[in-house]
């Protein structure tokens, strides 16, 4: 914006040209914009038989997700993500938050903050999930099922927390490490313990 009012003063005959031509002013990293944290809200939609809907895409089996970077409330990015997959929830409510952290070789400048994965439970009103794609499928399963289909170490601890524990909002803590793209280890570093 700097830039363009001073463009237009120059135009205007306020300025001389050279104070366009001039760099900006570098910036430290201490005062730019915070990275994206990564937050992922999770969906554990259950069927009237009690079964998780869970999916399957590149990363494997997991529970159906969103990342809650764009400027929308919670409700609005559980439901576009229930509409995007066909159904309509209810008793939609928050069941875990989780806190990641991550120890990198190299490290990953967007990992610099602390992550979080948040858990809402929700009832399938209606609806189906999609026809299995070439790079995703859904399937409802039920709680033994996800704890054998749930690849993620992480993933697979809070939802079968949340599963186990319906009534309790849960929190806990990770560190995910990793060696280049290639993930290393999961370990917990705060056991889980009730919000509420």
């Amino acid at each position: 914006m700097v830039a363009s009012v001073a463009r237009w003063m120059v135009m205007a005959g306020l300025l001389g040209p050279a104070v366009c031509l001039a760099a900006p002013p570098a910036v430290p990293a201490s005062a730019r914009a915070p990275q994206d944290d990564y937050t992922i809200l999770r969906l554990l939609v259950t069927d009237d038989q009690g079964r998780l809907l869970l999916e399957r895409n590149p990363s494997g089996w997991m529970t159906p997700a969103v990342r809650a970077n764009r400027k929308q409330s919670l409700q609005q990015a559980l439901r576009g993500l229930a509409a995007e997959l066909g159904l309509q929830i209810s008793a939609v409510r928050l069941a875990g938050i989780f806190s990641y952290r991550f120890n990198e070789d190299p490290p990953d400048p967007a990992h610099d903050a602390v992550s979080f994965r948040q858990h809402y439970r929700a009832e399938l009103r209606a609806g189906q999930p999609p026809a299995a794609t070439a790079d995703k499928a859904y399937r409802w399963v039920t709680r033994d099922e996800a704890a054998a289909l749930i690849g993620m170490p992480s993933l697979r601890m809070e939802t079968l927390q949340v599963l186990d524990h319906p009534g309790t909002l849960w929190g806990g803590a990770f560190e995910l490490s990793f060696e280049g793209d290639k993930a290393t280890g999961t370990r917990l570093v705060e056991p889980f313990y009730p919000l509420r």
